[in-house]
């Protein structure tokens, strides 16, 4: 039924200067994420780039470009000479194929990108509208609001036609922003973060806190398997996960300081030690999922306590979104259903029933300096395992560990 995809580039579009990289960038990208498919053909310009299906399932293929940052939207097309004959032969064929019910209205848009053809925009359509009216039954014009539309795309080397524009995620090409460190847990926040940054173009690898035997092994899976599924979303299909045993840092915290202190001294030393990974493994920023005021510790004047324990810069992708808008987001990029799983991560254990919402620094710092952290913080970091994700789901656990 189909020739091609027509792929269409997202915002990268306005990056002038760096065009050219983006472009090489996002090309890249495209082509290892459909390597597997053997039977593809491509072909790319400035502006545009064309999947050759040479017979592939033109499904699969789309539900790959879902998971390349930086696509703005994608066509299945036809592609026939430049002869309004021809181009409305294919066209009828197409209309009957794609036409949403049995009477039903539409309009023809022409984009003339060969400026040498002797119709205009306007000309062209006006023709092939006059010759397919007919030939499609239960078929009218609406050029306002019509049920379908058919799009000519008319180019020096044939007429690409289609009629439907299926939106990607947009964003930059994976890769192109930097290095970002994500704060991950088992919840529903934190891999919508991930997606997030993803697409726009930062390149992520994550930390995660565990605490055995009060978080178990599913704990740490289910943050696997969120990972294998956002591996998809990279340039490479892979990310680095650093587990952090977190075990010793909580009791000491849950034994020592003032109860209603336990999560904003949690969620510093948890910023101690993301710190510490992100500038061994040369991170330009920490990521995580907090949205202002969801929670006690994502008050303002909580983050601003617990961003005093590092000047790398801190991106909180979701601190404006509400719940119902995360959900909606994890269960598109299929992470909901995981995240549900009811396996509890370290940050639902030692919660006290008041948490303290509006921490001040000098109460916090005296609070701390109960719990003489500094050794066991040290020691949490030379003890990370290091699993490698991939989103073929050949995930790999190593005992490598950091040094200080």
């Amino acid at each position: 039924m189909y020739d091609m995809i027509l792929v269409r580039y997202g915002e990268m579009t306005l990056k002038k200067s760096n065009y050219k990289s983006f472009l090489r960038k996002i090309n890249e990208n495209i082509k290892r994420k459909l390597e597997k498919y053997i039977n593809l053909s491509f072909k790319n310009t400035d502006y545009r780039f064309y999947i050759y299906l040479n017979g592939e399932n033109y499904e699969n293929v789309i539900d790959d470009l879902n998971t390349i940052a930086g696509l703005s939207s994608y066509s299945l097309c036809r592609k026939v000479d430049n002869k309004i004959e021809n181009i409305a032969n294919e066209s009828v064929d197409l209309i009957n194929k794609a036409r949403p019910k049995n009477k039903f209205t539409f309009k023809v848009e022409t984009n003339r990108g060969d400026k040498n053809y002797p119709l205009t925009s306007i000309e062209i359509s006006q023709h092939v509208a006059r010759l397919v009216l007919p030939r499609v039954e239960g078929m009218s014009v609406d050029v306002h609001n019509p049920d379908l539309t058919l799009f000519i795309d008319l180019r020096s080397e044939g007429t690409y036609i289609y009629t439907e524009v299926i939106p990607g995620i947009g964003g930059y090409p994976s890769g192109i922003a930097g290095n970002g460190l994500i704060m991950i847990s088992g919840g529903i926040d934190s891999p919508v973060a991930t997606y997030l940054a993803l697409r726009k173009g930062i390149n992520l690898d994550a930390i995660h806190f565990a605490s055995p035997p009060y978080t178990s092994d599913m704990a740490l899976q289910k943050v696997i398997d969120i990972l294998e599924r956002l591996a998809a979303y990279t340039g490479t299909g892979k990310i680095t996960l650093y587990n952090v045993p977190f075990t010793t840092i909580q009791m000491k915290i849950n034994q020592k300081a003032n109860h209603k202190y336990v999560v904003t001294l949690m969620r510093r030393a948890m910023y101690k030690i993301a710190d510490m990974v992100a500038r061994k493994g040369n991170y330009d920023c920490l990521i995580n999922g907090e949205s202002i005021g969801q929670v006690a510790s994502q008050t303002l004047e909580s983050m601003k306590v617990v961003n005093e324990v590092t000047n790398l810069p801190i991106i909180r992708p979701l601190a404006t979104y509400d719940k119902q808008e995360i959900i909606k987001i994890a269960r598109n990029i299929k992470t909901y259903d995981i995240s549900i799983r009811p396996y509890e991560d370290c940050c639902t254990i030692f919660v006290p029933e008041h948490p303290i919402i509006r921490p001040k620094l000098e109460d916090v710092i005296i609070e701390e300096s109960k719990c003489n952290l500094d050794e066991s913080i040290i020691k949490a970091f030379n003890e990370i395992q290091i699993i490698e994700i991939d989103e073929n789901r050949k995930t790999n656990i190593f005992n490598r560990q950091f040094s200080i």
